[in-house]
């Protein structure tokens, strides 16, 4: 089969567009039940199980399958956030391919593949506003929501990022095989 590609917008650390009656109700859900959510640090394994419970009880919230975490497609992550933070704010830092942070991880073949991208200073970073950014930006929250995603990789960088103190830069990694 051939591989779907999911290239999306980029979010650019800019407050989300109104959120939908649903989706506020389903981000307060990720709030209470998810540690950490809404903090702009806490180290950077906090934020990552703050963002894969996130990414699952917004799923659930819309009678979506959960994704579990995947070691490939988060090795792809973490490559692709070296990039980015090494190269700039692309989903093809470094002259790389979409595909080629994959590829190098060991996640191909794939029957489909998609990602996200955003970064956030200091609140607008925490894994809860991040969430929300992504839900207001319809390829991101296509992403998110898509049933075909089985697998999930999520990289976080945070500190002094594109010049500026308190960033925290996402990389979110969709698969299925």
């Amino acid at each position: 089969m051939g591989i779907a590609q999911s290239l999306t917008a980029i979010v650019l650390g800019l407050a989300a567009p109104a959120a939908q009656t649903s989706d506020v109700s389903a981000l307060q859900t990720v709030a209470s039940a998810c540690a950490g959510a809404t903090s702009p640090a806490g180290g950077t394994h906090a934020q990552l199980e703050a963002m894969y419970c996130g990414v699952n009880v917004l799923r659930r919230a819309y009678r979506l399958g959960v994704v579990r975490g995947n070691g490939p497609l988060n090795r792809s992550s973490l490559l692709k956030s070296n990039a980015v933070r090494r190269c700039g704010f692309s989903h093809t830092p470094c002259g790389m391919s979409f595909m080629s942070t994959f590829r190098r991880a060991g996640y191909l073949p794939a029957r489909a593949l998609g990602e996200n991208l955003a970064w956030g200073q200091e609140d607008l970073g925490s894994p809860l506003e991040t969430l929300s950014a992504w839900l207001g930006s319809p390829p991101h929250r296509a992403n998110l929501l898509s049933p075909r995603w089985r697998d999930l990789g999520i990289a976080v960088q945070q500190g002094r990022i594109f010049g500026y103190d308190g960033v925290s830069l996402w990389v979110m990694e969709f698969g299925r095989r």
